[in-house]
């Protein structure tokens, strides 16, 4: 399966300490990922690359050692790699090894090489008897995670309503899988929780092209997840709060920075609630400025508390 062949990738390049020739790689990875036939193989492998590197990974291409003529040769130089990752946690690396247990399908091969990645197998290299943890509708997200490496048409039940979504992304988040991409009924991005799937997804054979632009998961803040349609909340912010703001919100925007200090940022919010909540914690420091609405129902809700 692509995937796993992917993920086999992936690992054989960070573990490997020389560059790997493409005839190497293709001998280290377990039989029948990629074809004999020469031209199919290569066409297959480039393919592969230009899809990983597409997804961020640094692939290097040196010269294999010893080789004359020269032969083009693949890693993953793990300085690269690691530049922009935090250090992972006990909860993070039991994600990691969740994720590899969803795409391990052939159970004869018990030392699938994403372990490489981090986490250790058992210590006789066979399965893990004990579970790390639980992951709800396992079925479900493996057929997600088939659909986006294939770039297949999903369409499932969603709070009462019959979605129909070019999958981009699928990612593991804040305890729960993620899945964005463009829901062709309302013609915009749109992210789904997949333990809020009203029943199983269908996985058409529609197959839609490479996305030009593709719709991330977002990770950082509650609320901005969320299936509602996005408002854009303008928050007055006093000047005592104004260096713990920047630093939690890295990337906010700031529209107006006045005399006193305090500056005047956007937020683009999907879940009223959460936003409401996290500007409580500001007490007397932040002012919701607009839209009126929103700043009206904050209003209501503070007065209701009060």
């Amino acid at each position: 399966m692509k995937l796993e062949r992917l993920l086999d990738l992936v690992a054989l390049l960070l573990e490997t300490e020389q560059p790997l020739g493409r005839h190497e790689i293709r001998n280290h990875l377990p039989p029948g990922a990629y074809a004999e036939d020469e031209v199919a193989f290569r066409r297959t492998f480039e393919r592969d690359k230009d899809e990983l590197r597409g997804m961020g990974l640094p692939i290097a291409v040196d010269t294999v050692p010893g080789t004359d003529p020269p032969l083009d040769g693949y890693s993953i130089r793990r300085s690269e790699f690691e530049a922009d990752l935090p250090v992972l946690d006990a909860e993070e690396m039991a994600s990691l090894a969740l994720a590899s247990a969803l795409v391990r399908f052939d159970a004869a091969r018990p030392d699938v090489p994403i372990w490489l990645l981090g986490g250790s197998p058992s210590a006789d290299g066979g399965d893990r008897t004990t579970p790390v943890a639980e992951v709800a509708d396992g079925p479900l997200v493996r057929e997600l995670m088939g659909a986006v490496m294939e770039r297949r048409v999903v369409s499932f039940d969603y709070r009462g309503e019959r979605r129909t979504v070019e999958p981009h992304r699928l990612v593991f988040t804040r305890g729960h899988w993620q899945l964005s991409g463009l829901d062709r009924g309302r013609g915009a991005g749109r992210q789904y929780r997949c333990d809020r799937f009203e029943g199983p997804v269908s996985v058409t054979d529609e197959v839609i092209a490479v996305p030009g632009a593709l719709i991330e998961v977002r990770e950082d803040h509650a609320w901005q997840f969320g299936d509602g349609d996005e408002v854009a909340v303008d928050l007055l912010v006093d000047k005592r709060h104004v260096p713990w703001l920047t630093s939690f919100l890295r990337g906010v925007e700031i529209i107006e920075k006045r005399e006193d200090g305090s500056i005047l940022v956007r937020e683009m919010v999907r879940d009223a609630a959460a936003f409401r909540s996290f500007v409580l914690t500001f007490l007397d420091g932040a002012e919701v400025v607009a839209p009126t609405g929103f700043r009206d129902e904050m209003v209501s809700w503070l007065e209701a508390l009060a």
